[in-house]
């Protein structure tokens, strides 16, 4: 029993809300209702909280000694020593076979999307991140091979406003979580983060709005209300913003949305409003 909290710790899964873009093709797809699409994209998405927590046991196990030396990833269960390096090392190979088992019951190409994101997750850990640039695509990638899977499980094309604005929101996550690390390190960060990170929400917030009143969204929707799920996505970028300057602990995205009851009941909002309007139609 006492080594099974740290594992769970060691999984993240707070983090598992990065997975959220996996429900995203079967709503906007309009195949909520079709429950084999609905199976389809429930195993997706479970595959991918395996696949990341098996990721992050990786990464706990590469960057344990520097761990040791931060003043708050000190306390993974990795590094404080509460989960042994070798009972990890099975975990994540546990994690990653559950995975492929749960993976051979979606179609194909989002079999193929988990690899993606496994191979660039990886790449990642082990390499990547250390260059600026293709760190920040390599996870900004992650998230759009998130919302593929997610709509070739519900059986649709996933659509280039799905990807794209996936892919925005992604490096606007990528690059606030920079300045959060810079801000606990020097108290502010550097004003060209700060403005990097508002013009990247600011496109994410337009370009939905800009998604909703596209004419190819009404014609394939058949409703001019979609601009309205947009209030609760501009509504949770500007608390989003908010939360992350008046941090001061360093904490990523994850954290703060998780930690926020109100950025949680905005989340509920929009998806709750998504479903409503494209049901109604």
């Amino acid at each position: 029993m006492n080594a099974v909290l740290p594992a769970l710790a060691a999984l993240r899964p707070t983090h598992w809300l990065k997975n959220a873009p996996v429900l995203a093709g079967i709503v906007f797809g309009r195949r909520i209702g079709d429950g084999t699409a609905v199976r389809s994209v429930a195993l997706a998405f479970a595959a991918f909280c395996l696949v990341a927590s098996a990721g992050y046991l990786v990464n706990d196990l590469v960057d344990r000694d520097v761990d040791r030396a931060h003043p708050r990833k000190c306390r993974r269960p990795i590094a404080s020593g509460a989960l042994a390096p070798r009972a990890a090392v099975a975990l994540a190979v546990g994690l990653a076979l559950a995975a492929a088992m749960l993976a051979r019951a979606v179609p194909a190409s989002a079999r193929l999307c988990l690899a993606a994101y496994a191979v660039v997750s990886l790449a990642y850990t082990l390499g990547l991140r250390r260059v600026p640039t293709m760190g920040a695509l390599a996870v900004a990638a992650g998230f759009v091979l998130r919302a593929a899977a997610g709509a070739y499980a519900a059986v649709v094309s996933p659509s280039p406003w799905l990807l794209s604005l996936t892919g925005v929101l992604a490096l606007a996550l990528v690059v606030s979580k920079r300045e959060a690390e810079e801000r606990r390190r020097r108290t502010e960060a550097p004003s060209a983060l700060r403005r990097t990170t508002d013009a990247l929400l600011l496109a994410s917030a337009l370009g939905y709005v800009a998604y909703g009143f596209a004419p190819d969204t009404v014609s394939l929707h058949g409703t001019r209300w979609l601009p309205l799920t947009a209030l609760p996505v501009v509504a949770a970028i500007l608390r989003y913003r908010r939360r992350l300057r008046t941090s001061s602990d360093g904490q990523g995205p994850a954290e703060l949305v998780a930690a926020d009851p109100l950025l949680v009941v905005l989340g509920a909002a929009w998806a709750a409003t998504s479903v409503a309007v494209l049901a109604a139609h």
